[in-house]
């Protein structure tokens, strides 16, 4: 753990929604194992990838501290398990100190060791970049939309590929969009479509990796999703209860 400011003394993490805080470890933990996670006084942030790097989240919640901040959590989830046998009911002071995290209350205390700086290491993804991406189009994907994605993948097994794209919408204004698993590089491959939604814009077909897909799964409520053709990213946005998520995919080849 690293402190930016000079004094090194411990500081207080104050969690004013213990619950919030661990919503927001849990999001990460979701994607992967460890996280560097940056505490100032606006907001803790955090940029994780999937283990293949193919997907990308970068995760705010909307509370920080008086102080500046740099944890290396070796372990995420281990550390959301222990902060839920605390209880949520109460604000609660996590002990900032110089390789660990300390607590002490509710007749519960755990001291939970932090990576040294430097043994973790950020993706290499300029967020502020992609935020500043003209995208071609946005949709909304819902939880049912999902869940019936991964019923047709039940079917088309062999692929490993959705494509999104849009139809002609017959007989109505605007495009039909399309969700389709199949593998359009590979013959006789069986494949899932559905329609998802009507949009204004046409898509030609941009394939994104299945297995992305399948961990947003674990995770509830709707996706804002923004798509821009010129650099072939897809990005799939949740706010909520002070939490913003952004998970960031690059597209496939056909």
């Amino acid at each position: 753990m690293s402190d930016q400011n000079v004094n090194q003394q411990p500081r207080t993490l104050a969690l004013k929604s213990p619950e919030k805080f661990v919503a927001f470890l849990d999001s990460l933990s979701k994607i992967s194992e460890s996280a560097i996670v940056q505490v100032d006084r606006e907001k803790t942030s955090s940029l994780v990838a999937s283990t293949d790097n193919t997907l990308i989240l970068h995760a705010e919640y909307n509370a920080g501290a008086d102080f500046f901040s740099t944890l290396n959590i070796p372990d995420v989830k281990k550390l959301t398990t222990v902060l839920k046998t605390v209880g949520f009911e109460d604000e609660i002071d996590l002990k900032v100190n110089s390789n660990n995290l300390e607590y002490k209350g509710n007749g519960v205390k755990f001291k939970y060791h932090l990576f040294d700086e430097g043994f973790l290491s950020k993706p290499g993804l300029n967020v502020e970049k992609i935020n500043a991406f003209e995208f071609d189009m946005g949709f909304i994907i819902d939880q049912n939309i999902l869940n019936q994605i991964f019923k047709g993948s039940v079917f088309a097994s062999e692929t490993n590929k959705l494509y999104f794209y849009t139809e002609e919408n017959k007989g109505g204004e605007g495009f039909r969009l399309m969700a389709e698993l199949t593998d359009r590089a590979r013959h006789n491959t069986d494949n899932f479509t559905m329609c998802i939604g009507l949009v204004k814009v046409e898509l030609d077909p941009i394939p994104v990796n299945f297995d992305n897909i399948r961990l947003l799964n674990n995770i509830s409520g709707s996706f804002t999703v923004r798509v821009n053709k010129e650099y072939g990213v897809v990005v799939f946005e949740q706010e909520a209860e002070d939490i913003k998520l952004k998970y960031i995919v690059s597209s496939l080849t056909q």
